[in-house]
């Protein structure tokens, strides 16, 4: 089957991080990228636990193109199989099914959470973290019946949705209802991964939460924080118009336009009734501002207004892939006594006494209209056409891209 790989080396990664100072293409064009599409076997069954899942749609996450350009720090390296073939985020039809999965059967539509911890491989009793349903932090993602990995999509013995088909163990698996079209089954990875960290910080009536970046992720982060925090405000931060068309239907209070704003740290203290101060020497900050920032970016810059613009004993929640960041002066976090929380993927989340997985809950607030996804896949791309879909994302801004996956 046809599929889109990745792979790098130590020698590789540094030619191509030498060449890609001068053309971003080379890390996916030509002799010595990096991503490529190749011919590879259909993943098979890991064991009995398994099923093989014809893929509908392949997401693209905005870690994918993270990870093509080599914006990641190595630190993850250890927990990944090379080489793989790409994508986590998913949606398909099941076509194989092990002797011992129960509750599946072919024919099934099926979105498989991504993660692979203890319950994937194979482990029990499983690790501290898992038994608690803290599934991102698993302990045992280098050990069990599966290759050190993270996720789907990272593995080359389970495979990826860039390509036709993927494997995924019974416990990852949640049916989708009829009801649901698999344009908006393939957004309930991107809905999961900006609930749980809305759940983990849940803020509190009356408090004001900034959310910083509006891609995908910010969009959906709004629109968790006004479905299950709905006493809060909401002010976001956009580039494009559409982001903030976007934000403002999921409910957002406040929209500051960064390209149209004269000065953001002005703009954010006039909403919340904040001083801007300047020191003698250095960066301006926030005396008072948003109780709490989200920061779907990620980027120095965005981190550094982050600690400059929370006020006192706020909290700062990391949910952009933030890697090795430039220099950045931490004085606002314990002048202020400042909490940064970090967030991967998803795990167990608690609603109104009910524990599942945030994957449920983000299918389930699909399912019943809470949240409206059925706008947010704005382009989709046939797999040999991978190189468009790359540099359409370079371009998100003229193009209008939300978000954009592989159909098959």
């Amino acid at each position: 089957m046809k599929a889109i790989r990745f792979n790098v080396t130590v020698p590789r990664y540094a030619l191509v991080k030498s060449l890609g100072r001068l053309r971003d293409e080379v890390y996916y064009k030509g002799p010595f990228a990096i991503l490529y599409m190749d011919d590879v076997p259909a993943p098979e069954l890991v064991n009995e636990n398994w099923v093989k899942v014809r893929t509908s749609y392949g997401g693209v996450c905005g870690s994918d193109l993270n990870m093509i350009f080599l914006h990641d720090s190595p630190y993850s390296e250890p927990f990944i199989d090379m080489p793989y073939t790409v994508g986590h985020e998913n949606v398909g039809t099941i076509v194989e099914v092990g002797d011992a999965v129960e509750g599946f059967a072919v024919g099934d539509r099926v979105v498989a959470d991504p993660m692979l911890p203890c319950a994937a491989r194979d482990i029990d009793p499983p690790c501290a973290p898992c038994a608690r349903g803290d599934f991102s932090q698993c302990l045992n993602m280098r050990k069990g019946t599966l290759p050190p990995t993270i996720n789907l999509g990272y593995s080359d013995k389970v495979g990826g949705s860039w390509s036709e088909y993927y494997v995924a163990h019974q416990s990852q698996l949640l049916k989708i209802p009829d009801s649901m079209s698999d344009e908006e089954a393939v957004i309930i990875d991107a809905l999961a991964s900006s609930m749980h960290p809305v759940l983990r910080n849940l803020p509190e009536d009356g408090q004001t939460v900034l959310v910083y970046g509006c891609g995908i992720i910010g969009m959906l982060a709004t629109a968790s924080l006004k479905a299950l925090a709905p006493g809060c405000r909401v002010v976001v931060v956009a580039r494009y118009p559409f982001q903030a068309e976007v934000a403002r239907e999921y409910g957002a209070d406040e929209i500051i336009m960064q390209k149209e704003v004269k000065d953001l740290y002005e703009a954010v203290a006039d909403l919340t009734g904040a001083q801007v101060l300047k020191p003698m020497i250095g960066g301006r900050f926030l005396n008072g501002g948003p109780h709490a920032v989200f920061d779907c970016v990620g980027h120095t810059d965005t981190l550094d207004d982050a600690f400059r613009m929370t006020r006192s004993g706020g909290r700062i929640v990391v949910v952009g892939l933030a890697s090795v960041v430039g220099r950045l002066d931490w004085t606002p976090v314990w002048f202020k006594e400042l909490t940064i929380r970090g967030t991967l993927c998803s795990a167990a989340e608690t609603i109104g006494g009910k524990t599942q997985k945030t994957y449920a809950w983000a299918r389930d607030m699909v399912a019943d209209g809470t949240i409206k996804v059925d706008h947010l896949l704005t382009h989709t791309w046939g797999l040999e056409q991978y190189e468009q879909m790359i540099e359409t994302a370079a371009s998100k801004g003229s193009n209008r891209c939300i978000k954009q996956a592989f159909k098959f």
